[in-house]
């Protein structure tokens, strides 16, 4: 009887462990490795995106293929409040400062805390509902802990971390702006 009893606690412990979602964390020098797709010209480009700085003004090193490379400064403002994402060719300066209402690559802290609380969030004039029961957002085998969430004519579709310290977006399909991004690796 001991060792069915033992048995059985074993596998639901296994069990819980494998229902377990990965929440990467974000910190100073970690790599971000996404893959953005330009749907007007139908070009695929590797970016990377280096998080040197995770306090405001928090700075990221991007690297894009047949772009170059520099540096996206955010706001401490940006990172509070902003409700527009940068999905734009970078300046040619060495730092690209991103505007009070933009961040890049992450939703701010008052997006995030509306996803949360209103299952509702609005990020460059488009309205989002979160879906539940949605596709898993999937990493090196993983499924990490994420939102789905998409607007109204379900054209625009965003994954979003389960992050309150860096929800990291991993997938966005659809965007106005006219670039779908998909996260391939954290580092």
């Amino acid at each position: 009887m001991q060792k069915i009893t033992l048995s059985i606690a074993l596998i639901l412990v296994g069990l819980t462990t494998k229902a377990q979602k990965a929440v990467p964390q974000i910190t100073a020098g970690t790599v971000l490795n996404y893959t953005a797709y330009a749907r007007a010209f139908g070009q695929t480009l590797p970016a990377v995106l280096t998080i040197t700085d995770v306090n405001a003004p928090l700075r990221m090193k991007w690297s894009i293929g047949g772009l170059g490379t520099g540096t996206f400064e955010i706001s401490a403002k940006a990172i509070q409040s902003a409700d527009r994402m940068a999905l734009r060719e970078p300046g040619f300066e060495e730092v690209t400062k991103l505007r009070d209402n933009e961040t890049i690559a992450f939703l701010s802290k008052d997006t995030f805390n509306a996803l949360i609380t209103d299952k509702a969030f609005e990020l460059n004039g488009q309205k989002f509902a979160v879906v539940p029961d949605a596709p898993a957002f999937v990493l090196d085998t993983k499924e990490l802990d994420s939102f789905y969430a998409e607007t109204e004519n379900k054209k625009t579709k965003i994954w979003v971390l389960n992050n309150p310290a860096f929800p990291l977006i991993m997938k966005l399909e659809g965007a106005k702006q006219g670039i779908d991004l998909v996260l391939n690796s954290v580092k």
